[in-house]
């Protein structure tokens, strides 16, 4: 435990995180099995990823960035996101994750187990005062869940275990990739804005080759991500 910026950060040995996976396995796994009764819509990087059909509603990309940079209550047809994604510039996990904490937020597309983590986990925590995250020390040592209480206490939750940090190919371009150390599951980012200071990443969270959802990630410039 150490105290920046009149916070308070919780760092947790990665050998507590893989004991707490291993008692959180039968959650893990039904987590992993909800990936599978998931529209088949949400495989994403097949090696026909090229020919696949992203034209979703035909928004216009700079008007979907807006949306999902400024509102909290939107739902996104996921080949949107798609479609921007594959726009966006790729992120280097040594230059761009490792050593930060980052405030998440849930893209909802209706059809993700994601979705089900919105309405279940986080919309009773924020009304608890509770923000969720991630936290990248080392590119073997990381958080893949990292809660904020009232922007003063930072407590990471152990139960999906240790996560490593390494650049991968997605839907053929090479970028930061979160790879769980106990799991089947990768997040894969690219960069969605980096203006004055504000770094926010879009990302996916994958069960192999299927996605369970997507988010974002937004550079938090008030602590650092030692311990």
């Amino acid at each position: 435990m150490r105290r920046e910026n009149n916070r308070v950060i919780v760092s947790i040995p990665t050998y507590i995180q893989d004991a707490a996976q291993w008692v959180s396995f039968p959650t893990n796994y039904l987590l992993s099995l909800l990936f599978h009764i998931q529209p088949q819509e949400s495989v994403w990087n097949e090696d026909d990823f090229e020919t696949q059909d992203v034209s979703g509603t035909g928004i216009g990309l700079d008007k979907l960035k807006h949306h999902i940079l400024t509102d909290d209550d939107y739902t996104y047809t996921e080949a949107d996101i798609v479609r921007l994604f594959d726009t966006l510039p790729t992120a280097g996990a040594e230059k761009d994750l490792i050593g930060r904490v980052w405030e998440g937020k849930i893209l909802r597309t209706s059809s993700s187990v994601l979705d089900f983590a919105y309405y279940a986990i986080h919309k009773p925590l924020k009304k608890l005062g509770f923000q969720w995250g991630k936290r990248y020390s080392t590119a073997n040592k990381g958080d893949p869940l990292f809660l904020r209480w009232r922007d003063r206490f930072y407590i990471p939750v152990p139960f999906w275990g240790n996560v490593s940090m390494i650049d991968i190919k997605w839907r053929g371009k090479t970028t930061a990739t979160m790879s769980y150390d106990h799991q089947p599951w990768r997040d894969y980012f690219r960069i969605l804005s980096n203006q004055d200071g504000k770094v926010v990443l879009l990302g996916v969270w994958t069960h192999k080759h299927i996605a369970g959802g997507w988010f974002t990630l937004t550079l938090d410039n008030d602590v650092t991500a030692n311990g």
